[in-house]
């Protein structure tokens, strides 16, 4: 095998399935065949964002693999062992924000050294990757749920940043996987009520089974206008969505003195009136990817705490991709898709 299919960003910014040359092991590297790779808002908006896509490079940021091989360098990963990628764990180790152990922090981890994004990713039946970006699977933890470890750092990062307390109220703005997540994390840390707000009714629907208290569709129920008359304002607002308008709507409804922590990366600026922010002293939080939530994930994937099967639309192989990018740009009926590399 001198070749390999995989999911390629064109230097065109066009996303296609191409062969290209299997991998060579260098001496530091460890040979991964992934088995499953989640399809990220990221990937699906990849031609139109400013994120600095190599070109050429080989996609997929989310995923589960098995060790091939490794090189001569490389100790302690046996072929067959079951892994988790972090795809920005290759670290510096030398700006202000490693030293600092603000890992989550360091540009080079994710603008220079992001995997999926500027070194090959995990849609591809072959990779290579720094042993250092490895985490191994317990048994409890299937590779289907190997492939959300990312996704589900990211949320408990974020709900970790906003210093959420025991008992407070809650709205995230945005079902997809990473807002589902975020509604199952917040349920764990004792929200006392959780508002999903979400355009589609079949991710509604999935808020609620998750454990939203309350669904709403800002079209026809206007959270503006519901918050502070039928519903008390909630005291944390998660924006998962990253779409035009969200962040203002996050200000508008989060009670006076309230905080809102921002997930969602959008694709193009948006707006935000100050003065809502000052006259209401909103606090307004960031929270990127994860340091030692990517192992914390791992572990609550192993006991058990999340639903991770509910969020599986479908699995394809990624001589099919172009599916699952389709489904999830118009998301009736679709929340997670996730690739398998190996899969004809």
């Amino acid at each position: 095998m001198t070749r390999m299919r995989a999911v390629v960003f064109g230097d065109d910014r066009k996303i296609r399935l191409e062969e290209v040359p299997v991998p060579e092991v260098g001496p530091g590297d460890v040979l991964l065949r992934p088995h499953f790779c989640g399809i990220c808002g990221t990937d699906l908006h990849a031609p139109s964002m400013s994120a600095p896509f190599r070109a050429g490079v080989v996609m997929g940021h989310e995923f589960s693999a098995e060790v091939v091989a490794t090189g001569e360098h490389v100790q302690g990963w046996e072929p067959g062992t079951r892994v988790a990628v972090n795809p920005n764990g290759n670290l510096c180790g030398t700006c202000g924000a490693c030293r600092d152990a603000r890992f989550n922090l360091c540009r080079s981890a994710v603008f220079v050294n992001g995997i999926g994004i500027r070194h090959d990713g995990g849609m591809a039946e072959l990779v290579t990757v720094d042993p250092n970006v490895l985490h191994r699977l317990p048994d409890p933890v299937s590779s289907e749920q190997g492939a959300f470890v990312e996704p589900l750092a990211t949320a408990i990062r974020a709900v970790r940043r906003s210093r959420f307390r025991l008992g407070s109220s809650a709205a995230v703005i945005g079902s997809g996987p990473v807002g589902l997540l975020m509604v199952q994390a917040l349920r764990h840390a004792g929200a006392s009520k959780i508002t999903a707000i979400e355009l589609s009714a079949f991710r509604r629907r999935a808020a609620l089974d998750l454990g939203a208290d309350i669904a709403l569709d800002p079209r026809t129920d206007p959270p503006t206008d519901l918050f502070g008359t039928e519903l008390e304002p909630p005291e944390f607002v998660f924006e998962c969505s990253g779409a035009q308008g969200t962040l203002e709507l996050a200000v508008d409804i989060v009670r006076y003195g309230g905080r809102v922590t921002l997930t969602g990366l959008p694709s193009r600026p948006v707006e935000l009136t100050a003065t809502t922010v000052i006259g209401k002293e909103v606090d307004i939080v960031g929270s990127i990817i994860y340091v030692e939530e990517f192992p914390l994930a791992i572990d609550l994937l192993a006991k058990g705490a999340f639903d991770i099967e509910s969020l599986i639309s479908m699995v394809l192989p990624i001589a099919r991709f172009d599916e699952g990018f389709a489904a999830l740009a118009n998301p009736v009926s679709t929340l997670k898709v996730l690739l398998h590399p190996t899969r004809s």
